[in-house]
């Protein structure tokens, strides 16, 4: 006679949330990357018939085109800005203590606070007053802001599991501090910074409510799609975010087969 031992409610009940929750993220974008295959001009679930049709569209619309490609441009360079500033910010806090390191801390992390409609509408007075006029290094300097505390937090939590023993040993053998950290630690963070670097990409290049503010022509890929929305409601923005949907499930994939997923903080 076999006995098998009872099962954790809580254990049940935190499972069943869990696939709840799960549904509940992953049906809406399976409903929009559907729709995406509609032979018809409307946004329907299920399709009415099945066609490229949008896919193809999404080239001749030169206005989205040309969206993706700034918006690329910007994640682009945000995010190797973003990193490199992250990075020597989350050292200096990590390995030193100094007055007003905490207050620091909320400085940078209050992007994440403030409303992104008062940030774009704060930045969009200040831009005007200063007679700031060049649209992309505006949506550069906010996009930066923007993108910082992501990967602040993701290099600061990878560098808190760094013993920095290590580093002082490497020095005590006669290695620079700049050595040391090219050698001994940035091997150890480097799942976090790739970590910090996607975070970083994934939230300029998805931005709207705060870039909406700053853009007047050659706006930015959400943006360009707000619009196309407000004048067209045929299926070609399904079809570019099913794209995105398998480019992103892709680069997670990626992501899991190069670093691990478990170890992304």
């Amino acid at each position: 006679m076999s006995y098998s031992a009872p099962r954790d409610p809580i254990r049940i009940g935190i499972t069943a949330i869990s696939f709840v929750v799960l549904a509940a993220i992953t049906t809406p974008l399976l409903v929009t990357a559907i729709t995406a295959f509609n032979a018809t001009t409307e946004t329907a679930f299920p399709p009415n018939g099945w066609s490229l049709r949008w896919f193809e569209n999404i080239f001749n619309r030169p206005e989205l085109i040309a969206g993706f490609w700034l918006s690329l441009k910007l994640a682009l360079l945000a995010s190797a800005i973003t990193i490199t500033l992250a990075t020597t910010t989350a050292l200096i806090m990590t390995r030193h203590a100094f007055p007003g390191r905490d207050l620091l801390d909320a400085v940078l992390m209050s992007p994440l606070i403030v409303p992104q409609v008062i940030t774009g509408l704060s930045f969009l007075i200040f831009f005007v007053r200063v007679e700031a006029n060049s649209q992309f290094w505006n949506l550069l300097l906010v996009h930066v802001l923007l993108t910082l505390p992501y990967a602040l937090r993701v290099v600061r939590s990878s560098l808190l599991r760094v013993n920095p023993k290590l580093e002082e040993a490497a020095m005590g053998l006669g290695a620079s501090p700049l050595v040391s950290f090219f050698r001994i630690t940035l091997p150890q963070i480097r799942a976090g910074l790739f970590v910090a670097l996607f975070f970083s990409f994934v939230v300029s290049f998805d931005n709207f409510t705060a870039t909406a503010f700053l853009t007047t022509s050659g706006a930015t890929l959400p943006v360009e799609m707000f619009l196309y929305i407000e004048a067209s409601l045929d299926p070609t923005i399904s079809a570019i975010s099913a794209l995105m949907i398998i480019s992103t499930t892709v680069f997670v994939l990626f992501v899991d087969r190069l670093v691990g997923i478990n170890r992304i903080t």
